[in-house]
């Protein structure tokens, strides 16, 4: 039996190389598309025009589309990331079209509803409020356009706030996610400083279970054009940051806490799904991450010594 293949774009990101492991589990046949010399497929987001020419000698089932500028690159290169983020999806679309790849999935972000409030469904209007939040929506659309044309089957996932241990720790180019952040800054600093009262609410969810969602809705892309990806867990900043220093606590570390007083904010939105119940529910906890996580970045630390 012939196994299929996915094309990963962003392959030696912070998500594409846990994706790169999941889908080699579960026996994909994984074709790197990233602008490094060594990749499977050269995918360089600031050459768009060279992306949607390539052809490839084989055929492959799935494109999933995770190369962006992410919301720092955005802020510091903002024209940049409009090029790469808006262009770079058509330019995928493109390739996909010209090689017969019948099912496209998109990472989009939350942030697509810039400062919501309220409870956010897959119905809930979008309304960005920076170049991030904006450039993504624009993505969608191009999803969105090349399935209503028939030229292929496209899903769009809004994922909520990603954490899981890098596959590639030295190689980690992801560390303002605020998990991965506070984890890091317990382990070197030895204490953690919130920037905020920290009493806004995120839900979080962990990139292998978002891999999950992707695996369970391949057959079934027509059904969920649309769909918000979110985890078991709604912390507010400043408990994910508490729950870093008791995991700490129990690994024998004394993590100080550095918060700044502030109001506590009542506006608060939640941010869930009418239909991933019925593909896929994310089980993965927060809290299990953290304390497997700084484990592992305190062996790390220990061993440099």
């Amino acid at each position: 039996m012939t196994r299929p293949t996915v094309i990963i774009s962003g392959a030696d990101g912070y998500f594409g190389r846990i994706a790169q492991a999941y889908f080699s589990d579960q026996n994909w046949q994984v074709l790197r598309a990233t602008r490094r010399t060594d990749a499977d497929i050269i995918f360089d987001l600031d050459q768009p025009e060279l992306i949607s020419h390539k052809t490839l000698s084989s055929q492959a089932d799935l494109f999933i589309h995770a190369a962006a500028a992410h919301e720092v690159s955005c802020r510091q290169a903002p024209y940049r990331s409009i090029h790469q983020n808006i262009a770079g999806t058509r330019a995928a679309l493109d390739f996909c079209v010209k090689n017969n790849i019948s099912k496209f999935v998109y990472l989009s972000t939350f942030h697509v509803f810039g400062k919501p409030q309220g409870t956010i469904y897959e119905t809930t209007s979008p309304l960005p409020g920076n170049d991030y939040g904006l450039t993504n929506r624009l993505a969608e659309e191009y999803v969105n356009l090349y399935t209503r044309l028939g030229k292929l089957k496209g899903t769009v996932l809004r994922p909520s706030n990603f954490f899981g241990i890098p596959a590639d720790i030295q190689q980690c180019r992801r560390w303002t996610l605020t998990p991965l952040a506070f984890c890091r800054e317990a382990v070197e600093q030895k204490k953690i400083v919130l920037q905020t009262p920290g009493y806004q609410r995120r839900n979080f969810v962990s990139v292998q279970d978002l891999c999950e969602v992707i695996h369970s809705i391949v057959g079934r892309i027509d059904d969920y054009p649309l769909l918000h990806v979110t985890g078991p867990d709604n912390l507010s900043i400043r408990e994910l940051a508490q729950q870093v220093q008791s995991a700490m606590r129990l690994l024998n570390q004394d993590i100080e806490l550095v918060i700044p007083d502030g109001p506590i904010i009542d506006n608060e939105f939640i941010y869930t799904s009418l239909y991933l119940d019925e593909i896929y529910q994310p089980q993965r906890r927060i809290n299990t991450f953290i304390a497997d996580f700084c484990a592992t970045l305190l062996k790390q630390d220990s061993l440099a010594i």
